[in-house]
């Protein structure tokens, strides 16, 4: 596949030779979807965000990528130090991040990473009005794919659940949904003022996450009530943003998903364990400090905490102990078994590894039961139980 340096050079205000030293790298990736050939920045390069996608056509589109949000470890000194004058509190759901582009008319969803994924292009397209695309061709939506039937962090929620077929005998509901929070200039990244945003987003009927409430920087208190409220409904925290975007986003996570993220991250000790670790153990220090929790709230935290490590582990070890493979499994709904085969492949140019436990054609509806599959825990578990020293 040919690539013209120069004009990537040029479009993207990068030396000649530091773009070729990052495909040699493979900081950069070359790519295709369809007829569309693309590169994508696996981590960032100057001033080129992570994620950031350029398209090889006649055009050169480009899609930057989005910016890392940093995080309020204490809510109460870091409001009234980065915050101008007030705050927009939304919701941060737990999902899988994604942008949504329309390039030569054609709608596609665009992963953290800068791939184009083809389970998320399609269900968008059924999920959303794209008009809005078709009528401001060169912004991005910037948006949040959650429910439990979806490939990368399956997670309920109740109101994403949508029948997808019915009859006398059979219900089939898929728990999958896909909300907005950001919109953005797709090449320079400038995104639009949260009243312009909200206002778009409704006139086309697009499902959006709608600010909690509007405080002054001051109004600590309230905005921990509803971290609060958050965490007893088992939601995974807020974003913090500025009315008019002047400065970045910054978000705040609940204790529920530091405990979540821990027993998900230990149930695949090897693999994902020593990652989420630390900065999830560091984030429950300062949040019982800043909720100034007494002797048994501080208690009830450690053995929680605790718990989310040592339970998951265990369990794992016993596992793989009595011969089972170890897989984080999903339950994924496609319209056809071409769409089907091609999501499968496109896991595999990802090197993903991954076992089908179940396919299943239900009233024209094709459903697959499919296990990633973490190496690391699996051999070294194997390893352990043989007698391997550590």
């Amino acid at each position: 596949m040919h690539i013209n340096i120069s004009e990537i050079s040029k479009k993207l205000n990068l030396e000649e030779n530091i773009i070729k030293n990052a495909f040699e790298k493979r900081i950069i990736s070359l790519n295709k979807y369809k007829n569309k050939k693309y590169i994508a920045f696996k981590k960032k390069l100057r001033h080129i965000e992570r994620g950031t996608t350029l398209f090889l056509n006649d055009g050169m589109d480009v899609v930057m990528g989005y910016p890392k949000i940093r995080r309020a470890l204490l809510l109460d000194p870091t409001l009234k130090k980065y915050f101008i004058d007030k705050v927009v509190v939304e919701e941060k759901l737990n999902g899988y991040n994604i942008r949504i582009v329309n390039i030569d008319n054609d709608i596609l969803a665009i992963t953290r990473g800068g791939r184009i994924c083809p389970f998320t292009t399609k269900k968008v397209l059924k999920l959303l009005n794209m008009d809005i695309l078709r009528d401001y061709p060169d912004l991005m939506l910037c948006g949040e794919m959650v429910g439990l039937n979806n490939p990368y962090v399956p997670n309920y929620y109740q109101e994403v659940d949508n029948i997808i077929y019915i009859d006398k005998n059979t219900t089939i509901t898929e728990n999958l949904g896909f909300y907005i929070f950001d919109m953005r200039n797709r090449e320079t990244n400038i995104p639009l003022l949260i009243e312009e945003k909200n206002r778009l987003l409704e006139k086309y009927n697009i499902p959006h996450v709608k600010p909690l409430g509007i405080f002054k920087k001051e109004n600590i208190e309230e905005i921990k009530n509803i971290v609060m409220k958050l965490n007893n409904e088992k939601r995974e925290g807020i974003v913090l943003k500025d009315p008019n975007m002047l400065v970045d986003p910054i978000k705040y996570t609940t204790h529920y998903t530091q405990y979540n993220d821990l027993s998900v991250a230990f149930k695949y000790l090897f693999d994902l364990g020593i990652d989420f670790m630390f900065s999830r153990l560091i984030r429950e220090g300062y949040q019982s400090f800043e909720f100034n929790e007494g002797e048994k709230e501080l208690e009830k935290r450690a053995i929680s905490i605790g718990k989310a490590i040592v339970y998951p582990m265990v369990e794992s070890i016993k596992m793989v102990s009595k011969g089972e493979l170890i897989t984080e499994d999903f339950e994924l709904y496609f319209d056809s078994e071409g769409d089907m085969d091609e999501f499968l492949r496109y896991l595999k140019e990802l090197h993903i590894s991954y076992v089908v436990k179940k396919r299943e054609v239900l009233n024209g509806k094709y459903r697959i039961k499919m296990g990633r599959v973490y190496p690391s825990t699996n051999d070294k578990i194997k390893s352990h139980l043989k007698g391997s020293l550590w």
